[in-house]
């Protein structure tokens, strides 16, 4: 007797999973809320035929989604399993402080080589930046003035004048990108003049 309800169980069972047909929504892509790695997802409701029974979602609707894909399970109370992703993406440019520079000004004007130390400071939410540094100056002759310390991140900077006798002005730029692609660029000056001291950046 036991064995006649089981076959019928297992029968009634695969009937309603035959007569289930469900379709997953689409992609979900949301932006990470200002700030953080992530955001807080509601995933869609769903209207299922009465044979499919209810569903879940895995992980549930309403988790904490950190940047990037992330693959979602949709199961029915008869067994049917489709997927979907939710793609968080990042489109909060990253933090980068004002530049400092180690001194104000490059004096006297010698024809030297004078280290400067640029210093600045950088975050995200996505956690990791790159940043470039970028020299240029205000000479038109093509000679290169400036050198880049690459491992100290420490700059070179030729201290002598124009040949008019007015200031070199050297103006240095530095890019932060996160993982992203986006992108934050601040810049300053300093200048070959006893005066004239180093433009601050906003």
């Amino acid at each position: 007797m036991a064995l006649a309800a089981t076959l019928v169980m297992l029968l009634a069972t695969n009937t309603y999973s035959q007569n289930c047909t469900i379709v997953c929504p689409e992609n979900i892509i949301v932006t990470a809320d200002p700030g953080k790695e992530g955001t807080t997802v509601k995933l869609p409701s769903l209207a299922l035929a009465a044979d499919c029974g209810n569903y879940t979602y895995a992980p549930a609707s309403g988790s904490f989604f950190r940047l990037g894909t992330h693959s979602i399970i949709m199961t029915t109370a008869s067994g049917q399993k489709c997927s979907f992703s939710v793609i968080v993406t990042d489109n909060e440019p990253p933090v980068l402080s004002p530049l400092t520079l180690s001194r104000r000004s490059l004096w006297p004007a010698s024809n030297k080589m004078k280290k400067t130390k640029v210093r600045f400071s950088t975050s995200d939410n996505g956690g990791l930046v790159t940043t470039a540094i970028a020299v240029n100056s205000n000479a038109t002759d093509g000679i290169k003035d400036w050198e880049m310390i690459e491992t100290t991140g420490e700059l070179r900077l030729r201290s002598s004048r124009l040949p008019d006798g007015s200031p070199r002005i050297y103006t240095i730029t530095v890019t932060a990108t996160d993982e992203s692609g986006n992108k934050t660029k601040r810049s300053t000056s300093i200048a070959v003049s006893e005066t004239m001291v180093a433009k601050k950046a906003p």
